[in-house]
């Protein structure tokens, strides 16, 4: 059945204090009785039994278990090999304390590839009756005294049917009479299968053994079979014979009877009082008083030696309630479904204290999430975020502010139109809904484009326009007004509450919303033949002399289109209809103006004088004067043309609309002008504006995050730590490595379900309406079901590898090391 060939062992090898402590042993073990190891603490006894056990490697030499080898093998076929064939029976018990009896017994058979519950039921059930621990198989195993723990040991050790049990000291906790009821356990499971058992008591171990071998310093000095003697002198202790006591007498006094025994002549003034049913005694101190409540015995016979038949009368048949035919098999005990399971269940079975430890984790999972989102906001760069102009504008420097640049950047294949300057116009929204928001005003801000290369598919809500002052707005350049609040005061809060809403601009005709596109661009798409106009207008209110593509910079114009005292140049197409030409004529040619006839007696208006306003750095000539129907009209009004030349004049810098931009670049290259595409412009200036940010947001973020996920190392490592017992139990007992992981696996997984979810919930509510409340923390921060999942899986990986980090780390020691330490 078992078979050593020259096992040796050391420990400290090759070190000062290096101890041979199994020094070339080999022996063969027969297939039932007892076998026992007998020797002295130290002597190498236990060491040799774990390692015949697969408990414990070996430095050299082979060990067969029922023909197969343990030694030099993986871990794993060890388990199999051992799980299959041996039941451990241990010195400390090893139970898991916070389960049932029955708890402890069946994980034995569900590891043997036992998985129905009623036969589980029985067999646990009829192991446990037979060593009489029946009545307490719902209790959990700490609540037992010793003997009742080493009970529940033996019954998991014998009922997976094993073909070997290993017993070390079984009895070495035990006292005298829980001693020889195991013992009588023990012997009566020997009948038919090996028991390899490990004491230092001599006279228990030929008593009760079939063969003794002696080990000192390592070696086997005899390997005997035992003559078993006839009887064992084993007085126990909670045992007092009444009449091997020499001293004996008898006290009778009015029908009360008093028998006296000691084991010394005693001389004592002892007093008794009987009341109410009661016996109160006082022995002025000289003696303690124990009464029938103790386990002490009193037997009114002679003391006698213990004999076989205390172990010859009953058997135990190790095939009651197994299956027909059946053979032990190893098989998994935590599957990866039910390890989820069972790790919810351990988490329910937390002490108050560990359960409190649960919310460092929650607080670890808010600051975590808080960092990840942080990260994911400012490297998750949108277009939203940089994006100014329409994707399809390349800026051409024109530095001399020439007309003539103009229309040969105009003139060059791929180019749809140009726009002098920048292709941005803020529109005002008038808030007049409500008498209390009459005087309230919005801004609306987008890039212009031509009508005609709107797409009606790209409409998401609305219609195209038909009419001259009929425009479409993108959903971004809404986004980005919603942002804002302003809207908020009227209820204007969504895309369609803009479909027919009036936008204005100084001096032009009011422009209606009629449609909302979904370009991915901050378009208003406009009539091209309205551009300049509208430049003009925009320029009254916002300077763009030195505009770099980047609206938040700002800039000055050098001339804008007032004079001195304020009063507007404008183009004569829009107001004709509402004026009058009194003397002169209307502005034919380029810089020509006329004035209100209120100026008519003016020596510097005078018809055919210059006057102060210049357009396109040329001052005006007076070619007539108008009248108008609009009271307190005193504009200078001028041709289109010139309006258009002085909007060049006023610009650095040139939009060119193009449908393919990169290459309309090297178009305009090959002309010897500089263009650049502005959303590549647009996005490297956003991302320089953040770079600063970004180095500190990120090392700021990456500290908290590295903080929270050390502190769930921590947490995790000192539970595990924790619990070095329970996993040496489940090794030693033949639970292998990988139901290791898939136990603690299962329960890092649980424990993250409950702590990440809530931690990662509380504060994605709290930055969902941070967020929502200001666009600048929303370019930080992206709150979003993708940023909580990434959170989640990220402490997920983390938690489980910091979780199995200190596993790992244990199992690399064999089942005896670990059950040897609980300071890993």
């Amino acid at each position: 059945m078992i078979r050593l060939e020259k096992v040796n062992k050391y420990f400290n090898r090759h070190k000062a204090n290096q101890i041979h402590v199994i020094d070339n042993t080999s022996l063969e073990l027969p297939e039932s009785g007892i076998v026992t190891l007998l020797g002295a603490s130290g002597s190498g006894k236990t060491t040799l039994l774990n390692a015949i056990g697969g408990l414990d490697r070996v430095n050299s030499g082979s060990i067969f278990v029922d023909g197969q080898r343990i030694t030099r093998r993986r871990s794993g076929k060890i388990d199999t090999i051992r799980n299959a064939n041996i039941g451990y029976i241990f010195q400390t018990f090893n139970l898991m304390d916070d389960q049932t009896v029955f708890d402890n017994v069946a994980v034995a058979l569900r590891m043997v590839g036992i998985r129905n519950r009623e036969v589980i039921r029985k067999r646990v059930h009829y192991c446990l009756e037979a060593v009489g621990i029946y009545a307490q198989r719902n209790k959990n195993a700490g609540a037992l005294s010793g003997g009742q723990r080493q009970r529940v040991a033996i019954a998991r050790a014998i009922v997976k049917n094993p073909k070997i049990i290993i017993a070390d000291e079984p009895t070495g906790n035990l006292d005298s009479s829980n001693t020889l009821d195991i013992m009588n356990l023990i012997k009566k499971l020997s009948g038919d299968r090996l028991v390899l058992l490990v004491t230092h008591e001599e006279n228990i171990a030929e008593f009760y053994s079939d063969r003794i071998i002696r080990i000192r310093d390592g070696r086997v000095i005899s390997d005997e079979k035992n003559e078993r003697k006839s009887t064992l002198d084993y007085q126990l202790e909670n045992r007092i014979y009444l009449k091997d006591m020499p001293v004996q007498d008898h006290l009778n006094s009015r029908g009360l009877s008093v028998d006296v025994y000691a084991d010394r002549p005693v001389q004592s003034a002892i007093k008794l009082a009987v009341r109410g049913g009661n016996l109160f005694i006082d022995t002025g101190g000289q003696f303690s008083v124990i009464d029938e409540t103790s386990d002490m015995e009193l037997i009114d016979d002679h003391y006698s030696a213990i004999d076989q038949s205390v172990f010859e009368s009953s058997a135990f048949d190790y095939s009651a309630c197994l299956p027909e035919n059946f053979r032990a098999r190893y098989r998994s005990v935590y599957t990866p479904l039910n390890c989820i399971g069972k790790g919810f269940a351990s988490i329910r079975k937390f002490r108050t204290l560990k359960k409190l430890l649960l919310i460092g984790f929650v607080i670890a999972a808010i600051f975590a999430f808080y960092a990840v989102s942080h990260i994911v906001g400012i490297l998750d760069v949108q277009r939203g975020d940089f994006m100014k102009t329409d994707e399809h504008y390349v800026t051409v420097a024109n530095p001399g502010k020439s007309a003539a640049l103009a229309k040969k950047a105009a003139a060059t294949k791929g180019a749809a139109y140009v726009i002098p300057g920048a292709s941005t116009v803020t529109f005002t929204v008038p808030m007049d809904d409500y008498y209390q928001t009459a005087s309230l005003n919005g801004q609306l801000q987008g890039s212009m484009v031509s009508q005609e290369f709107l797409d009606k598919d790209r409409l998401y809500a609305g219609e195209m326009p038909e009419k001259s002052h009929q425009i479409v707005v993108d959903k971004m350049v809404l986004k980005s007004f919603f942002a804002q609040k302003t809207g908020s005061a009227i209820g204007l809060t969504k895309y369609r509450q803009f479909l027919g809403r009036r936008v204005t601009l100084p001096g032009l005709k009011a422009y209606t919303v009629v449609g909302i596109s979904d370009c991915g661009s901050p378009s208003i798409f406009v009539r091209k033949s309205q551009f300049t106009d509208i430049l003009a207008a925009a320029s009254s209110e916002a300077a763009q002399e030195n505009y770099d593509g980047d609206l938040r910079s700002g800039g000055d114009l050098s001339e804008t289109g007032t004079d001195e005292s304020g009063t507007q140049v404008r183009n004569y197409d829009l107001a004709k209809g509402s004026l009058k030409i009194k003397s002169g004529h209307k502005p034919e040619k380029n810089y020509e103006v006329i004035v209100n006839s209120s100026h008519s007696e003016e020596d510097k208006m005078k018809i055919g004088k210059t006057i102060t306003p210049k357009m396109n750095g040329r001052k005006l000539t007076v070619v007539g004067y108008y009248t108008s129907a609009k009271e307190g009209e005193d504009a200078y009004y001028v041709t289109k043309n010139t309006v258009a030349l002085d909007n060049i004049h006023r610009q650095k810098k040139l939009s060119v609309y193009s449908e393919d931009p990169e290459t309309l670049v090297e178009n305009l290259a090959a002309k010897g002008l500089t263009g650049t595409v502005n959303f590549n412009r647009e996005r490297e200036a956003y991302v320089k504006s953040v770079h600063d940010a970004l180095k500190t947001s990120l090392i700021m973020s990456g500290v908290i995050l590295l903080i929270s996920l050390i502190e769930i190392y921590l947490m995790l490592r000192s539970s595990f730590l924790s619990r070095i017992r329970e996993v040496g139990t489940l090794r030693a007992i033949g639970l292998k490595k990988r139901d290791i992981y898939r136990k603690f696996a299962g329960e890092i997984i649980a424990i993250t379900v409950i702590t990440a979810t809530a931690g990662i919930g509380v504060m994605y509510y709290m930055m969902y309406h941070l967020v929502s409340f200001s666009a600048y923390y929303k370019s930080l921060y992206t709150v979003s079901p993708v940023t909580a999942g990434i959170t989640f899986l990220l402490i997920l990986v983390f938690n489980l590898l910091a979780g199995l980090l200190p596993v790992a780390m244990v199992m690399r020691k064999t089942p005896a090391q670990i059950l040897a330490r609980s300071d890993i």
